[in-house]
């Protein structure tokens, strides 16, 4: 049956499943999907049989367009007039619904809490039924939104498509020809009291909404609206409001275009339509609610025309005012009023930022400024402890501790020091590629790994140079940075390192997108201090890991750029991009070279050997909206250190690997590469696999990810993803064989893999499984190792927190 009518009016560490468990069958794992599948299926068709008598159940509606005329922009159009449906029908998937199933499987809880509650009110949905859809309401705001598109003179229609129990309508737009704007025609003064404020808004047109030959829109004029407030506000006109805009539109001349005469309103208040000054700006840095002009008594300190309360005593007023835009006798600006509070928020010194403006009782058209602050604790403390149980057989307990300060030298200067201390034992042994067990009978049990670090961060919220800079007009803190950490390992039956660190550097913010880090001083100095004998032995045996793991010196500077629209409002899809520079040992070459006359390769400092080498990384991730619960997240990262002159391999902690949670999720971290290397088939460590580990790394890098991001169930959502990539040697080195990077046989060495995970989003806190199974691996003669169903012994378990990328 159908029925038409038409009105009218003018958005961690991965484990390979044990083939041997006898709990894992795929018999009983396809019985289990397939049973829970026919569930579900079975539920969404038989959601229909529990409706009340006489009732039919709402399943959604769709919206057709129909013109005489090309309609510009249909798509954006259909999706205006769809917002305007409602209700919601029940969630479906793939016809599907199973937020009816589990409201019909909890039926009427006897209790308010319980698991029938429980399901009823987290996992279910309330039934929409079609007789709470208002057809001709619906109607009547699709043709108002046309209207205001400026499609006036159109239709709306409906039609009910009834099936059995279910009941979808579509509703048909016959969309007249839109009109377009003719012209805009700014204002004149028309008395003397208006004259500036006309010029002003005259003097915007060029970056006006309202565009000629476009089509007449709502929204438009009510973002020019906002647009022109905007513009009047930074020049002083606190008091005006984008009410106090009237845009007279004619349409008299009868062919579908309209001219524009934006004016304002003569009931406006003649306190909008002047700008303000500012008067004295006052500056309270101990500020709470509690307190009133008669607790001060004293004389404030005055600044730079600045009023500065109570003194400088907790906070000098150098160090502040950089972070303050307003100043006395200058019109007053919007944008600079933001500007303030964002930078003085952005000290983290304050807990609450207050501006007050109010008429000045001495000077006409002025506004006085009080700036109240209400200081943040000064000096925090805070510890925890953490036990981590890792699918590859370790574990182990942390501490972590983090002291700071947030007013270290009266200037603002945060200071913070971090201390962190861990175990892990390995209590089972692992598998390799092969499925056979690395783990060697002696590190099995007992201490594995025993890690201590400490690491001091001081920020100044300025820059700090040998000449003079100028203040950025950014709403985030410019900051240089200090560092100094300490660092020791010990990789029991392997070897004990000592590593020290230092860095002097600058970051800021130009734009909220946008964060530059250099770092001009970056110092790096790891030592060996014990070597096992299993450990040594590998080290003999093998140049490249010995180079590695010599003393590694490292001084020089680092560059970071970082772009990323993540944290932008209204956006659908998103972008990120970091670039990371790191240079060393070449300034350092120069000198000791030509200004020492050192000739002896490596050059010495302080009778160190140092590292010279050149390192870039690349990263992009794309992120796209598909619907309102999809989204396909895409990255690429590209890598490439070069070791030259003094060194003839990139320090360890420098070089690059892959594998693991966050990268090619089926395989190990650190289990792929270089190139076709493959620790388990090198006659070398057959003895002892394990020592393989540390040499899963390499110089070149290149990695590429794909992610399909869906919920299932509030808190719980789904994922579908692809891995690829590989790492390189940039030499050939005959300890590593087939590890060297060629260009023509890149592609044919990538690993690949794929999966599906399962994550528990609490927002706060995200809880990932990911199970990864290979489907290129190029170790093997074969390296289309894909098969299915896949076997067990290749699957790769991840449990980690947070998401990938």
């Amino acid at each position: 049956m159908s029925r038409i009518k038409y009105y009218r009016l003018n958005n961690m560490i991965g484990s390979r499943l044990n083939p041997k468990s006898p709990r894992f069958s795929y018999p009983k794992l396809t019985l289990s999907v397939l049973s829970i599948f026919c569930l579900f299926y079975l539920s969404g068709c038989s959601g229909t049989s529990k409706l009340p008598e006489g009732k039919r159940l709402y399943t959604g509606a769709n919206v057709k367009l129909e013109s005489k005329e090309k309609i510009k922009d249909e798509s954006a159009l259909s999706t205006q007039l769809a917002a305007t449906i409602t209700p919601k029908p029940n969630t479906s998937f793939l016809g599907i619904r199973p937020g009816l199933f589990f409201y019909n499987l909890a039926g009427t809880p006897k209790k308010k809490k319980g698991l029938r509650s429980f399901i009823k009110n987290n996992l279910g949905e309330e039934p929409v039924f079609y007789d709470s859809v208002n057809n001709e309401h619906i109607a009547a705001l699709m043709v108002n939104r046309l209207n205001n598109a400026g499609y006036f003179n159109s239709t709306v229609g409906y039609k009910e498509n009834v099936k059995d129990k279910t009941v979808n309508v579509t509703y048909t737009a016959q969309v007249a020809k839109p009109y377009t704007i003719s012209s805009i025609v700014y204002p004149t003064a028309a008395s003397d009291s208006l004259d500036q404020l006309y010029r002003d808004i005259s003097a915007s047109q060029a970056a006006s909404l309202l565009k000629a030959g476009d089509n007449y829109n709502l929204a438009t004029f009510t973002a020019e609206r906002v647009r022109i407030d905007a513009e009047l506000k930074n020049k002083g006109y606190f008091y005006f409001d984008p009410d106090l805009i009237l845009f007279k539109v004619d349409t008299t001349q009868n062919n579908y275009t309209v001219n524009i005469y934006p004016t304002i309103k003569p009931e406006a208040p003649a306190k909008a339509l002047v700008p303000y000054k500012l008067g004295d700006v006052r500056i309270y840095t101990n500020y709470t609610l509690r307190m009133d002009s008669t607790a001060y008594p004293n004389p404030p300190v005055r600044v730079q025309g600045y009023h500065y309360y109570p003194d400088e005593k907790s906070l000098k007023a150098k160090h502040l005012l950089p972070s303050v835009f307003l100043e006395k006798d200058s019109l007053y600006s919007r944008r600079d009023h933001a500007l303030t509070v964002s930078r003085l928020m952005g000290l983290g010194l304050f807990r609450f930022v207050d501006l007050q403006l109010r008429d000045s009782d001495s000077l006409a058209q002025a506004l006085n400024v009080n700036i109240r602050l209400t200081p943040s604790r000064l000096q925090s403390m805070r510890a925890e402890f953490e036990m981590v149980t890792k699918t590859n057989g370790f574990a182990g307990p942390g501490f972590n501790a983090r002291y700071r300060h947030r007013n270290l030298m009266r200037g603002a200067e945060q200071l913070q020091i971090n201390f962190n201390i861990s175990q892990e034992s390995q209590v089972g042994g692992n598998k390799n590629r092969s499925g056979s067990d690395t783990g060697n009978t002696e590190t099995k049990s007992g201490i594995n790994s025993f890690m201590f670090g400490t690491q001091a961060q001081l920020d100044m919220p300025r820059f700090m140079t040998p000449f003079k800079t100028n203040n950025l007009r950014s709403e985030f803190v410019p900051k240089t940075r200090f560092t100094l950490g300490y660092s020791y390992v010990n990789r029991v039956t392997f070897y004990q390192m000592n590593a020290y660190n230092a860095t002097y550097g600058y970051v800021w913010r130009p734009k909220s997108r946008i964060t530059h880090e250099i770092t001009p001083v970056n110092l790096q100095f790891a030592r060996l201090s014990k070597v096992g004998p299993e450990f040594q032995e590998r080290l003999n045996q093998n140049l490249f890991l010995r180079r590695s793991f010599e003393e590694q010196f490292i001084v020089g500077s680092m560059y970071n750029f970082t772009y990323n629209t993540q944290n932008q409002q209204q956006h659908r899809n998103d972008f990120f991009f970091n670039a990371n520079i790191d240079l060393s040992g070449n300034l350092l070459s120069l000198f000791t070279s030509k200004v020492q006359g050192q000739t002896e390769i490596p050059n010495t400092f302080v009778k160190q050997p140092f590292s010279q080498y050149s390192r870039v990384a690349l990263e992009g991730r794309y992120y796209q909206q598909l619907t309102r619960g999809s989204r396909l997240a895409s990255r690429i990262i590209i890598g490439a250190g070069i070791p030259y002159k003094n060194s003839e391999t990139l320090p360890y902690i420098k070089q690059f690997f892959i594998g693991g949670s966050n990268s090619i999720r089926a395989f190990r971290p650190r289990e792929v590469g270089p190139g076709t290397y493959s620790v388990t088939t090198d006659p070398n460590l057959q003895d002892n696999a394990s020592n393989g580990f540390f040499d899963q790394t390499g110089d070149i890098k290149f990695e590429a990810n794909a992610e399909y991001r869906f919920d299932i169930i509030p808190y719980l959502k789904g994922a579908v993803f692809v891995d690829a990539g590989n790492i390189w040697l940039a030499r050939a080195s005959a300890d590593r064989p087939g590890g060297e990077f060629i260009f023509s046989k890149a592609l044919s060495q990538l690993a690949v893999g794929t999966g599906a995970g399962l994550r528990i989003d609490a927002e706060f806190f995200v809880l990932r499984f990911d199970l990864g199974v290979p489907v290129r691996d190029p170790i093997q003669a074969s390296p289309y190792v894909f098969t299915f169903p896949p076997e067990r012994k290749s699957m790769v378990l991840h449990i980690a927190v947070g998401y990938p990328f």
